[in-house]
């Protein structure tokens, strides 16, 4: 087991993304803790059934009290964090850039940048203080290289991930934990599935995508194992794509 016996925070990991990663995590012998404003239960009761270790701790991942409270916490339950992946995001009606509200940017930023700071800087703190060599994994978007139309609070956001990711993994090095970001395209789950399966959009997808399909929560999880596992302690500060190679593809049809 690449996780056995690691105490692993997933913030967002009630559903989506985030919960295929915790079952992963969970699969692979982590002590998991999903932080997350979404009732977990479900995930926690389902990961117990079959074995695992996972407890819920909810939590507003833009609130900073919140967040402190939620690693106290962690940290007095299991004495130490190994692995922490900053999952929790919103996508918002953002709308086009002359209309959007001021409400929505600050919300969308509040949560999935500012959520990343938050817990990434308490967790780091509870690092270096236990000497723990731990390992920190972003989740960022295609959004963070390239924009949607009427998505910029989004795009805004996911692009500062990615720069967000490289300062941290710079000024985090000298105590050994490594920062990454974790990149997915369009990736099936319970809430983009119907949009993702009905028609135009699931043509337009499968055209976009070398692949010629979208990707699955179960295929993110693996790259977001291989990052907070450790196997390749000389790998920080850059990103990981899981986008069945949509941005390195050119269409002019």
């Amino acid at each position: 087991m690449r996780l056995k016996d690691q105490v692993a925070i997933v913030t967002g990991g009630a559903r989506g993304i985030g919960r295929g990663i915790a079952q992963r995590f969970a699969a692979e012998g982590a002590q998991l803790v999903i932080a997350d404003l979404d009732p977990a239960d479900q995930v926690v009761r389902q990961i117990v059934a079959e074995g695992g270790q996972a407890l819920s701790m909810p939590t507003d991942v833009s609130d900073r009290k919140q967040v402190d409270a939620m690693v106290a916490q962690v940290l007095q339950r299991f004495g130490r964090i190994d692995v922490l992946v900053n999952n929790a995001g919103i996508t918002g009606g953002n709308g086009l850039f002359h209309e959007m509200t001021l409400d929505t940017w600050r919300r969308v930023l509040d949560v999935n940048l500012g959520g990343v700071f938050h817990c990434g800087q308490a967790v780091a703190r509870a690092m270096i203080e236990g000497k723990t060599r731990g390992r920190i994994v972003n989740v960022g978007s295609i959004n963070s290289f390239a924009a949607e139309a009427q998505a910029g609070a989004y795009a805004a956001a996911k692009g500062g991930v990615l720069l967000l990711t490289k300062a941290m993994a710079v000024d985090l090095a000298p105590y050994g934990i490594v920062v990454n970001c974790l990149a997915p395209g369009p990736i099936l789950h319970e809430k983009t599935a119907p949009q993702f399966q009905a028609e135009p959009l699931l043509s337009g997808i499968s055209k976009s995508l070398p692949l010629g399909r979208p990707g699955t929560v179960e295929e993110v999880a693996a790259a977001a194992l291989f990052l907070a596992s450790g196997e390749c302690p000389f790998l920080t500060g850059t990103s990981l794509l899981v986008d069945g190679g949509q941005l390195a593809y050119l269409r002019f049809d």
